[in-house]
């Protein structure tokens, strides 16, 4: 039933639209990116052009430049001659565009562009052959289809997108065991909500930090020090 309604986004523009109508217009451009981000890892280099796509993503001031951003990546899909680097490169280019018009400027792009998002993703995903992408891939999509009810609560929404970045964060960046390349993506998912209701409370970077030495060190028993937690801890501060 699973591997049916996956194909279905494939095939289906419509559940495409289902999908990316369920996502509050304000946090279309950050799940687009969540969403593109899954497949960072697994690129030899990520394009400068996508990676300054996502800062623009990640200040909505930004979102205006995402027209000209989609003009940079659009160049790169014209040079490319990877047929499986170039659902990448669309599925960026149709990032651009909804991020673009989420800015609510004037000429924006197809209303339609991001209907696309989660069939190219999904099809990029299979060019990659790595379940628990594939996996992630699909969760990630889906994050506002299984919790509709946010669809009418922006904070409730902007909170989920927070929520799922740290988890980000905890699996690429922390990584106390280092285990992200082997593993199932849920090894650190436990210690989530602890570190959002931290942010959440206004905790500063000591006290964030120290959570995290206090998690390696007495929940996985391995040796640890607070400078390299203060790193993590500054990440989540500035999401």
């Amino acid at each position: 039933m699973q591997a049916q309604k996956m194909e279905k986004i494939k095939t289906d523009i419509n559940v495409g639209q289902q999908i990316f109508d369920n996502v509050p217009n304000i946090v279309q451009p950050a799940w687009a990116g969540l969403i593109l981000s899954r497949f960072d890892k697994h690129i030899e280099k990520v394009p400068s052009e996508i990676i300054r796509l996502y800062e623009i993503i990640d200040d909505s001031e930004k979102w205006k430049d995402a027209h000209k951003q989609f003009s940079k990546i659009r160049n790169l899909t014209l040079k490319n001659k990877d047929a499986d680097f170039e659902i990448y490169l669309m599925l960026a280019e149709c990032i651009a565009k909804i991020t673009y018009n989420a800015s609510g400027l004037p000429a924006p792009f197809d209303s339609d562009s991001g209907f696309y998002i989660p069939r190219l993703a999904l099809k990029f995903a299979d060019t990659i052959s790595d379940e628990h992408l594939s996996q992630e891939v699909k969760e990630t999509i889906l994050i506002f289809n299984r919790n509709k009810k946010l669809k009418k609560n922006i904070q409730s929404a902007k909170d989920l997108i927070t929520y799922k970045k740290i988890d980000d964060i905890l699996w690429y960046d922390w990584d106390p065991i280092g285990i992200n390349d082997v593993a199932p993506r849920d090894e650190y998912s436990g210690y989530v909500t602890g570190l959002f209701n931290l942010k959440k409370e206004g905790a500063d970077r000591i006290k964030i930090g120290k959570r995290l030495l206090e998690l390696e060190t007495n929940s996985m028993g391995i040796p640890s020090n607070l400078e390299e937690c203060l790193i993590v801890a500054d990440k989540i501060l500035a999401l």
